[in-house]
């Protein structure tokens, strides 16, 4: 009877753990096709420079990692960045007035891509009024981010989360009519 139990939670554990992709006509995908289309809708998003990516860990340079629960982020439009983030950790110098996170929107004053093992690396940096900023973005194939924030008048902090790739976007250079849908639902 044990046997049969154990035999019946593992097979429902099994069923649980089985994932179906479908595309936005409601058709079956693949797994590979799958990674194949997350790989390009990375690749695209990355190389129009408009991404954004969602936070879900932070990680300070004291203390232990913090799960977050809000809409935490930031967001590339061409040339400017755009950062809402919590932030925990040491403030050598803070503005009369001003506490909180890491937020902003500002151009950015240098913006480098590289290739890594898996994805792409970029540097960013960015100025506010009261402090400029290193950003440092891992983004790998599977849409997964690592993301380094280095304001100069606080101590840094690391984020990891995933990039959105469930939104409509038109390619520079393509006409309006044309839009790229990189839907994807995971049931």
């Amino acid at each position: 009877m044990k046997r049969l139990v154990l035999f019946l939670f593992v097979a429902a554990l099994l069923v649980g753990c089985a994932t179906t992709y479908y595309d936005s006509e409601g058709n079956p995908v693949s797994k590979e096709k799958m990674e194949q289309l997350r790989t390009a809708a990375v690749k695209a998003h990355l190389g129009e420079q408009r991404y954004r990516v969602f936070v879900d860990r932070m990680y300070p340079m004291r203390g232990p990692a913090v799960y977050l629960q809000d809409d935490w982020g930031m967001e590339v439009s061409g040339d400017s960045v755009g950062l809402f983030l919590p932030y925990f950790g040491r403030v050598y110098q803070i503005p009369y007035g001003r506490g909180g996170g890491l937020s902003l929107v500002e151009p950015l004053s240098s913006y480098k891509e590289e290739p890594m093992k898996d994805g792409r690396r970029i540097f960013m940096t960015t100025r506010s009024d009261f402090e400029s900023y290193q950003i440092v973005l891992e983004v790998f194939d599977n849409a997964t981010v690592s993301l380094l924030v280095n304001p100069s008048g606080k101590e840094s902090i690391r984020f990891t989360g995933v990039m959105q790739l469930n939104d409509t976007f038109t390619p520079k250079g393509a006409k309006t009519s044309k839009k790229r849908q990189t839907t994807f639902m995971k049931l």
